[in-house]
């Protein structure tokens, strides 16, 4: 059963790596339970941007293989604050729109 506070769960995943299918059968498993998710790339500091770019790319053509549409993309990293601007914007948002629909 879903908790009902639940709002976002965020996966992290390693950004050097191709696809996982560890990783893709959670995301699927998250998709099929309804369970609302984002990716979080982590290490965006440690490859190039076009490696970068090619493992996402990755993720995205083979989670379309299956699904309509794909949940939202961060690129992070601890190091260099790489994303997180972005990420702390997006979990603001969803804490926005969860506290508008609990009023």
């Amino acid at each position: 059963m879903l908790r009902q506070q639940l709002v976002s769960l965020f996966v992290l995943v390693d950004c050097r790596l191709k696809p996982q299918q560890i990783d893709l059968d959670f995301m699927t498993w998250l998709g099929e339970n309804e369970v609302p998710f984002a990716i979080v790339f982590t290490k965006g500091d440690k490859v190039s941007k076009s490696r970068l770019a090619e493992n996402i790319t990755a993720y995205r053509q083979t989670l379309l293989e299956t699904w309509e549409e794909l949940p939202p993309v961060f690129v992070t990293s601890s190091a260099t604050q790489l994303g997180k601007e972005e990420l702390i914007s997006y979990i603001e948002a969803l804490n926005n729109a969860s506290r508008n629909t609990h009023e």
